[in-house]
């Protein structure tokens, strides 16, 4: 399995050297991710992209810096997109577009380095190799350079150019640089589905991993009184989306704002893991949170596991 796995990254990433060569073209791989600080939540069958700043002239390329849990997540293609602007030397993005195959949640690690190891001077190979090519050059025409404003605006692009290789070989001389982008692909629907509303305490919240649900509680900011998590919720198995109100007569705030008249609040959470949880809601007059809460609701929370999990990513 292993060996079928690195002939196919190798085959890969010949198609990304090709790419790199013949020249930039747009990765066609769905929403594009560049933050790895950003969790990339996807549906069985989509694709995606990580697009990442690189600049082939330096010697340093992106490569994966870890087997893929293919269950999840496949690699589809490298792509290699050129900067817009015309100077010589600037970075470019390559576009390393995956697919989502099946449920659960994968780690991309990206590793920004040298296909070599051992070669001190490979920061500075784009540098390098303009100059030898402008020996080359010189030494071809047998004749020395005309002093005329081209020239000396060629000279001054090439400078530029060396500056800003000798200005990335100083950030890169650390090491080569990792990301880490957390995946999470879910069950097709999931993302869309409108989340199931509960509003009785005795009835037992059933919710598979994934998807989202509200809880809605009554209540009268026209008195002081709100909503609160008595509890901090446990942040393994449910996150926190929204908290809205709605007045009785129709009106509407993000966030459980005064709206001038009763209605209800509705707090939407999304399942994150299989398990089970409580989530314990007082209800308190603003600003009195060291006092009794004159009421507390308690809601038993059951987080199911989607059919046909392929990996916790743990």
């Amino acid at each position: 399995m292993k060996s079928k796995v690195a002939a196919t990254f190798l085959a890969l990433m010949v198609t990304a050297v090709l790419t790199l060569s013949l020249g930039g073209c747009t990765a066609g791989g769905g929403a594009e991710y560049r933050d790895p600080s950003v969790p990339i939540v996807v549906e069985k069958g989509e694709e995606f992209t990580i697009a990442l700043e690189s600049n082939p002239s330096t010697g340093y390329r992106w490569r994966l810096g870890g087997d893929l849990d293919e269950k999840v997540v496949t690699l589809q293609k490298v792509e290699f997109e050129e900067p817009e602007a015309e100077r010589l030397g600037q970075p470019g993005e390559e576009k390393w577009t995956f697919k989502a195959e099946g449920l659960g949640r994968a780690e991309i690690v990206m590793t920004y380095a040298r296909p070599w190891e051992g070669d001190a001077g490979a920061a500075t190979v784009g540098a390098l190799t303009l100059q030898a090519g402008e020996e080359a050059e010189a030494g071809e025409a047998g004749e020395s350079r005309e002093e005329s404003e081209t020239t000396r605006a060629t000279e001054r692009e090439e400078a530029e150019v060396r500056e800003d290789n000798v200005e990335q070989e100083g950030a890169e001389e650390a090491g080569p640089q990792t990301l880490v982008f957390s995946v999470w692909v879910k069950e097709k629907g999931a993302k869309d589905k409108e989340p199931k509303k509960y509003e009785d305490p005795a009835e037992t919240v059933e919710v598979k991993e994934g998807y989202r649900f509200s809880v809605v509680l009554e209540s009268d900011p026209t008195a002081g009184e709100h909503w609160e998590l008595q509890e901090p919720i446990d942040e393994e198995l449910l996150s926190l989306v929204s908290v809205t109100f709605e007045a009785k007569g129709g009106g509407h705030a993000e966030g459980g704002e005064n709206s001038g008249a009763p209605g209800e609040e509705t707090w939407t959470f999304e399942a994150l893991r299989p398990g089970e949880a409580e989530l314990v809601f007082a209800y308190r007059h603003l600003g009195e949170r060291e006092a009794a809460p004159g009421e507390t609701r308690t809601f038993k929370v059951e987080v199911m596991a989607v059919e046909g999990e392929a990996s916790s990513g743990h």
